[in-house]
């Protein structure tokens, strides 16, 4: 438009020649054509993006309200939707943590307070304890094994043990565990050696310190095992003697069926009639000689006599058992023939030497009266035929166990082959065999 009204301009000039008019012609178009390019490049910037702001210049109020909620409800829409995702998040959480709700913290204080008070008090305990059972072992060496005392006076060698840990410098002591104490003595007539071994309450352990308090404590025992020479202890040389219920429990053990089956049960007693031994004590032996031989020794007299029991014997003496059938022990080679001595201790190392005195001069003198025991033709015979015996009754009575296990094995296949109903069955018979065995025999009168 602004080209052709120059050009009209141009025409309708009455002072404009041929060639003065063609070059204003050409500068206006020149002109003109700058002022649209500029007029473009205006409306191109003013176009896309900017529509719709010039658009709501001229509309309506109406029509900007509507299209005002329509922004702010998408914005709603999107504010409601990250809200809800986030509730959903929340329940999740909620049920998943729900269980754990009323659990109680993993860590709190008050538990490892607990858990740190009962390491400080088994440490405590377990030092107090270890202390207290080597101040027992060492008053024991003391009394028995100094340079004055029974042991180093009967044997030639005390507490010579390989690799042994000692509680103290100079100490004949074998440290096996804080409550096992050992002591090897060898170099003596009549047999190889005596081990000594004090096992102790178990003092180092919390829960048997806090069993002690209630009255279950097991007492502190000494044992003595002198392996005696093979030619010492022969058939018919097996006897034993104690407290009453001790002496029972002995012989019901597993290991010491000579007791049960080969041992008699002898009151020895003077010639005026009256019994040397307590009344509490029970002497067994293979043979009166022999029960006679053992318990007249004065040092046995002065532990298990009638008026020296409760003084000297009652408190300390467990058991005194001479067997040719001694089981094995772990760790060490056989040795069947042995003399056993075993006694209580005291639990206060203060009384060891005077409560444990005349026990302990008991155990040489045992000693040199099995190793001098000299058995007669007819003891031997008696003591060879009482094995044999026990043989065949060990034989007849293990037969026995293997047919009922035999037969009870049978059963149990011949049952697991049968149906429910046939099984039912087999009940059933068995009743009524059972109650026929019961009722007896039934005897008509006429």
């Amino acid at each position: 438009r602004v080209a052709l009204f120059a050009d009209r301009l141009a025409h309708n000039s009455p002072t404009r020649t041929m060639a003065s008019g063609m070059r204003g012609r050409w500068w206006l178009f020149a002109v003109c054509a700058l002022l649209a390019a500029l007029l473009l490049a205006r409306g191109a910037h003013a176009s896309g993006a900017d529509w719709d702001a010039d658009d709501d210049e001229f509309m309506a109020p109406q029509q900007k309200s509507d299209r005002l909620e329509d922004a702010t409800g998408k914005v709603f829409d999107a504010v409601d939707k990250e809200a809800e995702k986030a509730a959903a998040r929340i329940r999740v959480e909620e049920r998943r943590y729900a269980k754990f709700k009323n659990y109680p913290p993993m860590f709190e204080w008050r538990y490892e307070g607990i858990g740190l008070i009962i390491i400080t008090l088994w440490f405590v305990n377990f030092l107090v304890g270890d202390a207290k059972n080597k101040k027992l072992a060492l008053a024991f060496e003391d009394a028995f094994c100094a340079e004055d005392g029974i042991f180093k006076s009967q044997f030639a060698s005390v507490g010579d043990i390989p690799k042994k840990v000692p509680p103290r410098k100079g100490s004949v002591l074998s440290k096996e565990a804080s409550d096992e104490y050992k002591i090897w003595c060898s170099g003596r007539r009549f047999c190889q050696g005596a081990l000594i071994t004090l096992k102790l309450q178990p003092r180092h352990d919390l829960y048997s310190a806090a069993t002690a308090f209630q009255g279950r404590s097991i007492p502190d025992y000494c044992v003595i095992e002198c392996l005696m020479n093979d030619e010492c202890v022969q058939p018919g040389s097996v006897f034993a003697f104690g407290p009453k219920d001790l002496i029972e429990n002995l012989q019901g053990a597993e290991g010491e069926k000579d007791l049960k089956k080969l041992c008699q049960t002898f009151v020895p007693k003077r010639d005026h009639g009256q019994r040397v031994t307590h009344k509490d004590v029970v002497i067994k032996a293979e043979s009166a000689e022999l029960a006679n031989d053992v318990v007249f020794t004065p040092e046995v007299v002065k532990v298990i006599g009638e008026s020296t029991w409760v003084a000297n014997g009652l408190a300390s003496l467990v058991a005194v058992h001479c067997t040719d059938e001694a089981p094995p022990k772990f760790g060490s080679p056989p040795h069947p023939k042995t003399l056993r001595f075993h006694f209580t201790m005291p639990a206060e190392p203060e009384k060891v030497a005077g409560a444990m005195a005349d026990v302990m001069n008991m155990v040489p003198a045992l000693v040199d009266v099995v190793g001098r025991v000299q058995l007669t033709p007819g003891q031997r015979e008696k003591a060879a035929a009482a094995r044999q015996k026990r043989k065949e009754d060990d034989f007849k009575e293990d037969l026995k166990a293997n047919q009922k296990k035999t037969s009870a094995q049978i059963l149990d296949e011949k049952l697991a082959k049968m149906t429910p109903a046939e099984k039912e069955a087999w009940k059933k018979k068995q009743e009524k065999k059972q109650m026929r065995k019961s009722a007896g025999k039934m005897i008509k009168v006429r």
